[in-house]
């Protein structure tokens, strides 16, 4: 039989298209036929690199120095000697408190954004002893030092801790500076207790009811 002119047609469209396919998969290219000293031929590819902005902060336990989470809250814990209640001397934390032990804590923020950071602490109330009795934030010393073993990249060194708050709230912010657009600092707080109150008997803070949990929040500026 006879092909019909509409059938003849078809073929020959998917012909030429299947013929076209291969060049139209293929990456820019160009060819020369001269043989002359110094032809050239060239062929260009654009290349895009997407770096997302990342705001990461890092108090106690972590994972290194990347943006990973971590839902570790780590514990300070103190303990007072019935021979020195409110006498002044100034008491350590327990050896298992904190992810530096002692009552010691890493501290590392990161920012790409290309402006400062703050740095902030927010309490809830004094440290209570659910029974009426509480122990101000103002009794809890912390110390800031560089860690004994910086990270390459890092400023290592005594971030300043953000002062508590002496009744609720957010306390007074840290600032923290950037440099070519970057924030990298990292160092060490070490909480004591100062100790310096005679209060009733009892466990103080432990629990969110108790006012015994700091929150810190870095915040882009």
């Amino acid at each position: 039989m006879k092909p019909s002119f509409a059938s003849t047609t078809l073929a020959g469209l998917l012909i030429g298209a299947l013929l076209l396919t291969p060049l139209a998969t293929l990456a820019e290219s160009t060819s020369t036929t001269s043989a002359a000293s110094g032809s050239t031929a060239t062929a260009r590819l654009d290349f895009t690199v997407v770096i997302p902005a990342v705001l990461y902060l890092r108090i106690g336990t972590g994972s290194g120095v990347g943006a990973t989470n971590n839902t570790t809250v780590d514990a300070i814990n103190f303990t007072v000697p019935a021979g020195n209640v409110g006498d002044g001397t100034v008491i350590n934390a327990a050896a298992a408190s904190g992810d530096l032990t002692n009552g010691a804590v890493t501290v590392r923020v990161f920012s790409n954004v290309g402006s400062n950071v703050t740095l902030n602490s927010s309490v809830t109330g004094q440290l209570s002893n659910g029974s009426g009795d509480t122990i101000p934030w103002a009794q809890i010393g912390v110390a800031a030092a560089a860690l004994t073993t910086g990270t390459s990249g890092y400023t290592n060194g005594a971030i300043t801790h953000p002062t508590f708050s002496a009744t609720t709230g957010a306390g007074t912010a840290t600032t923290l500076t950037a440099a070519s657009k970057l924030v990298r600092q990292e160092g060490r707080w070490t909480f004591t207790y100062t100790n310096a109150n005679v209060v009733p008997a009892g466990t103080y803070g432990a629990t969110v009811a108790n006012n015994g949990r700091v929150t810190y929040t870095a915040t882009q500026l």
